[in-house]
C-alpha cells in the first residue's frame, strides 16, 4: 500500500497540492475496478514541516499535519510555489534548508521524491540531483543552472526521472508527473485509465514547443545591446558579421567574444533565434502561409526554414500553428 506525503508550505499552489491527490484518488477507483477490494490502494497525507497553518498562494488557508521523525513514506510530492522574484525566492529556499534535509532522509529510506516547476529548486537544494538528470520550469532555467551547476539539466522533456527523483516543468505538468508515478506504483494500465478519465494528454512529452529560444538575459554590455538592436533592425536581410563589426567599430573577434560573454552564444545564433521566435509569433497570431512567414523573417528557402524551425522548436511550422494559434472569439450575436 503506497503511502504518499503531499507537502504544503506558505506560497504553494493549492491547485497543484490538491490536484496531485485527485490523481491518486482516481487511480484508486481504477485499481478497485480492475483488482477488486483487495487491491493495494494509494494512501496520502497532507503534511507540513511544522504545525502552523499554511497559506496557499491564492489565499486559501490549509491546516496540515506536522511531519514526525518516525514518518516514512513511499512517495513525497512537493507542489510548485508562487515565484515572487529572485530575492523572495532566495529567502524561501534559505528558510527551507530543514525541508531539504527531511526530503533527503525520506529518499535515503526508499521514498520517491516528486517535485515540479519552482519546487524542483527544493530538490536541487538536497544535493541529490547532482550528477543526475532533472528538468525545471523554462523561465527559471538560467537561475537553476547558476544555483545547481552539478545537475544535468535537460529542458527538452516535460518530466524527468532518475533514481526515484522525478522532476517536471511548469506548474500544470504535475498532471503528467502524477500519471508517471501512478504507472511506477500501479502499472501502465491503471496510469493510462487515469489519463483518459481526467483528459490528461500524455502525448505531450516535450517542452520544446513552449521554450522561447531567446530567454531574457540581463546584461550591461552596451556594445552587445547595440549589436542586438542592429540585428533586430536587419533581421529580414542577410547581414554579415563584418558589416555589424564595422558598424560598431570593433573587430569580428571582439564582437563574438563580447556576445558570448553577455548572452552565452554568438551573434549569428542570436539572429537565428530571433528569426525563429518571430516566426512563432507570426504563426500563433495569423493565417499567413509558411512561405510568407519564412520570407518575413529572412529565409528565402522555405524548406530550409521549415527544417530549422522543426529542429529548434520540435514541431513543423504548420503543426506548431495548429497547436498554438490564437483564435479570436466571434463578437456577441455573431
Amino acid at each position: 500500500m503506497p503511502r504518499a506525503a503531499i507537502l504544503g508550505f506558505d506560497g504553494c499552489h493549492a491547485s497543484t497540492l490538491g490536484g496531485y491527490a485527485d490523481v491518486l484518488h482516481v487511480a484508486n477507483a481504477h485499481l478497485v475496478k480492475a483488482r477488486g477490494n483487495s487491491a493495494k490502494l494509494f494512501e496520502w497525507q497532507f503534511v507540513a514541516m511544522d504545525d502552523a497553518p499554511v497559506l496557499a498562494s491564492n489565499g486559501l488557508p490549509l491546516q496540515l499535519r506536522k511531519v514526525q521523525a518516525r514518518d516514512r513514506f513511499d512517495l513525497v510530492f512537493v507542489p510548485s510555489l508562487h515565484y515572487g522574484g529572485h530575492r523572495e525566492f532566495d529567502q524561501f529556499l534559505a528558510r527551507h534548508e530543514g525541508t531539504a534535509r527531511w526530503l533527503t532522509r525520506q529518499w535515503e529510506r526508499g521514498a520517491w521524491l516528486v517535485a515540479n516547476c519552482t519546487a524542483t529548486f527544493l530538490l536541487g537544494a538536497t544535493g541529490l540531483l547532482d550528477g543526475r538528470t532533472a528538468t525545471t520550469t523554462w523561465w527559471l532555467e538560467s537561475q537553476f543552472k547558476a544555483r545547481y551547476p552539478q545537475v544535468n539539466l535537460s529542458m527538452r522533456p516535460v518530466v524527468t526521472e532518475d533514481e526515484r527523483l522525478v522532476c517536471a516543468g511548469a506548474s500544470a505538468s504535475y498532471l503528467l508527473q502524477a500519471v508517471r508515478v501512478v504507472e511506477r506504483f500501479a502499472g501502465a494500465g491503471v496510469a493510462a485509465q487515469c489519463a483518459r478519465t481526467m483528459l490528461i494528454d500524455t502525448s505531450r512529452t516535450s517542452q520544446m514547443p513552449c521554450l522561447p529560444l531567446l530567454a531574457e538575459t540581463e546584461h550591461t554590455d552596451t556594445l552587445v545591446q547595440r549589436a542586438q538592436q542592429w540585428l533586430q533592425q536587419h533581421m529580414t536581410e542577410q547581414p554579415r558579421m563584418a558589416w555589424l563589426a564595422e558598424h560598431l567599430a570593433v573587430s569580428e573577434r571582439t564582437l563574438v567574444r563580447r556576445f558570448q560573454a553577455a548572452l552565452g552564444h554568438a551573434p549569428l545564433t542570436y539572429l537565428q533565434h530571433l528569426r525563429i521566435d518571430t516566426a512563432r509569433t507570426l504563426l500563433e497570431g495569423g493565417d499567413l502561409r509558411v512561405e510568407q512567414v519564412a520570407a518575413m523573417v529572412g529565409y528565402a528557402d522555405t524548406s530550409s526554414f521549415a527544417r530549422l524551425f522543426r529542429t529548434r522548436v520540435g514541431l513543423a511550422p504548420g503543426a506548431y500553428r495548429a497547436r498554438f494559434q490564437v483564435v479570436d472569439a466571434p463578437p456577441d450575436g455573431a
